[in-house]
């Protein structure tokens, strides 16, 4: 009798656990548009590099392409059916007025006020420009960037005290060789040529919102933060680029992506905490149906390794 109950005991644990998590989840990538005519615009404007697509693949997560220009209605859908949002890096001038910077905000407000007003988990990761933007969308203007001679540079993260009180890095949930990878070898790639310093982070008052868990230095021993996480919501951000570490190689450029085994295990972590987060987020899709006129599926990367700096994009308006 005592071994059926323990075991009927364990039966209802795991089905509460189950039944409190998304195992299907489906995260967005908003997508960037070119402002200038490149090589590479004779595929389109608009376009995602297949690395964030694919580092949220290999953590167990569906993908949609977040188009830009669209009207409200089509982002307040996907807000209800996706679980979770990824604002990647690229080149993108006046942040918070380019077609990325204001997409990114809908989701953005939409991801506060569903957890403000009923403990809705949305979360969202900002890679490099997407860091950036963090910083400006609570503010709702441009934080002073300082520029940044941080181009090419691998280099291992410098944390901070908060790290201790953090949940996308923090000492009692974060496998000690992780922590041990970033804070020991040169596991983050940085390719930014422009920084948010603590004094301009602190002066707009953005301490409030965020805490800092890691900082770094510029070639020229110029500070800058590099890793962020709000206190109250699922919103965090990566100066450094996790996803390059393993899916791009860049044979057209001599760049300096660490491709070791602490690289690779730093950024499979980081694509496993941002798809467990999704999985917290109880939106869906009407039905599969519906979500498979969203998914990513629905369009095919070009290779371009030999023309840019990633191996493989996606252009959303061919």
């Amino acid at each position: 009798m005592r071994i059926f109950i323990f075991v009927f005991c364990c039966f209802l644990t795991f089905v509460c656990y189950a039944e409190d998590k998304n195992y299907r989840p489906i995260i967005g990538i908003v997508a960037e548009t070119l402002t200038n005519r490149t090589i590479i615009s004779k595929y389109g404007s608009t376009y995602v590099a297949a690395s964030y697509v694919k580092f949220a693949e290999s953590a167990g997560a569906r993908v949609v392409l977040v188009k830009n220009n669209e009207k409200r209605d089509y982002y307040v859908k996907l807000f209800n059916s996706l679980n979770g949002l990824i604002l990647p890096g690229g080149g993108v001038k006046n942040l918070l007025q380019s077609p990325y910077g204001k997409t990114a905000k809908i989701f953005f407000d939409l991801s506060i006020e569903g957890m403000d007003k009923a403990g809705d988990h949305f979360p969202i990761l900002g890679i490099c420009l997407g860091f950036q933007l963090l910083t400006q969308l609570p503010i709702k203007k441009d934080i002073m960037r300082h520029g940044s001679d941080s181009e090419n540079l691998a280099i291992p993260l410098k944390f901070t005290p908060d790290m201790g009180k953090g949940r996308l890095f923090n000492v009692h949930t974060t496998p000690r060789s992780v922590l041990e990878a970033l804070s020991e070898h040169n596991t983050t790639f940085n390719n930014h040529v422009h920084s948010v310093s603590q004094k301009n982070f602190t002066k707009v008052g953005l301490e409030k919102f965020y805490r800092v868990l890691s900082v770094n230095n510029d070639r020229q021993g110029i500070e800058f933060l590099s890793t962020i996480e709000a206190y109250d919501y699922p919103i965090y951000g990566t100066q450094w680029h996790p996803e390059k570490n393993l899916f791009e190689w860049n044979t057209s450029k001599d760049y300096n992506i660490p491709h070791s085994f602490h690289a690779t295990a730093v950024a499979q972590y980081v694509a496993d905490f941002l798809v467990n987060e999704a999985r917290k987020s109880t939106h869906r899709f009407s039905s599969e149906e519906d979500a498979s006129k969203y998914l990513v599926y629905n369009y095919q990367p070009v290779y371009t390794g030999d023309i840019s700096s990633f191996e493989q994009i996606y252009f959303l308006d061919p």
